[in-house]
This record gives structure tokens, C-alpha cells and sequence, in this order.
């Protein structure tokens, strides 16, 4: 693990076009293909980021991207937005039942979608109100604002919460 603190580590973790960012190691290795990771990309999206390897191994760790110069500090956004995969619920339409499982007919930001609502922990309040719910196979789902929503879907988020 290579942390990142000043600006001469910096030359050593980059992004070519094609915002594939790569690293020269303390051996003078290069690797790429690295794939940048935060920690916790629901509160701290753009702190804490690790860059992986293609075996999940840590090359670098970055404790805030402002620290880094603003083109690289771009592509290795860019490039966990990439990664990342949560769907943002706008809108609950139809619950089957409230007890679990529950099939839930749903609005995200990418469209109409349902989703098996598998048990009570699968949904977790979230700081400055908002809830992370993960369906039955795994996809997660952001409410970035409970208060937000419409009347009939914030009733039943807050049935779990």
C-alpha cells in the first residue's frame, strides 16, 4: 500500500485517455488497468479511495481526491462512477404486501423496475435522511432524501426504517 500525501507520488499514479489509470510501484513495475475503489462511497464519495489491482490487491490509497491534481482527480472519478452501480429510487408505485418477502413495482433513475424486497435488514437509514435498500439478488437501491419522495413511498420506507 502506497499512500498518496504529497504531490511527487502523484507522478506515479496517472490516467492514460482512455481514463484507465495506471501506477509505477516503489520496484518501478508498472500496472494497469487499476480500478479505484472508495470506501465508503455513500458519505465519503470522494475520500478514502483505494486503487486495486486486477487480483483486488491494493496499489495506492488516496485519503482525499483534492488532494490530487484536478485532471487526475477527474479521471479516477470518472472512473468510480464507472464502477459503481447503484440505482437511485425516485418513486414506490405498488407494494404486494408489507410483510416480507414483498414485490415492490419502483420508479429509479433509470427507469421502471421491481424488485423482491427480502427481509427488514435489507434496508438501512442513511445520514442527511436517506436509506440504502438491497433487493434479493443483490442490487442496491439510494433514496439520497426520504423527505423527498411522495407520500405513499415514504410511508412504506419508513415502515422499515
Amino acid at each position: 500500500m502506497t499512500p498518496l500525501p504529497s504531490n511527487s507520488n502523484q507522478r506515479n499514479l496517472w490516467a492514460e485517455p482512455d481514463c484507465n489509470i495506471c501506477a509505477r510501484l516503489a520496484d518501478g513495475t508498472v500496472v494497469k488497468n487499476l480500478t479505484p475503489m472508495s470506501l465508503f462511497p455513500l458519505s465519503e464519495d470522494n475520500k478514502n479511495i483505494v486503487i486495486l489491482d486486477a487480483n483486488q490487491q491494493e496499489v495506492f490509497y488516496i485519503d482525499d481526491l483534492q488532494q490530487l491534481e484536478p485532471v487526475l482527480a477527474n479521471d479516477i472519478q470518472v472512473a468510480l462512477l464507472r464502477n459503481r452501480f447503484i440505482l437511485k429510487l425516485l418513486k414506490i408505485h405498488k407494494v404486494t404486501n408489507l410483510r416480507t418477502p414483498a414485490e415492490w413495482k419502483v420508479l429509479t433513475d433509470r427507469g421502471e423496475s421491481s424488485l423482491i424486497f427480502s427481509s427488514e435488514e435489507a434496508i438501512r437509514r442513511l445520514p442527511e435522511d436517506g436509506a440504502l435498500i438491497q433487493d434479493s439478488q443483490g442490487i442496491r437501491y439510494l433514496v439520497p432524501k426520504i423527505g423527498s419522495l411522495d407520500s405513499f413511498s415514504r410511508k412504506v420506507i419508513e415502515y422499515y426504517i
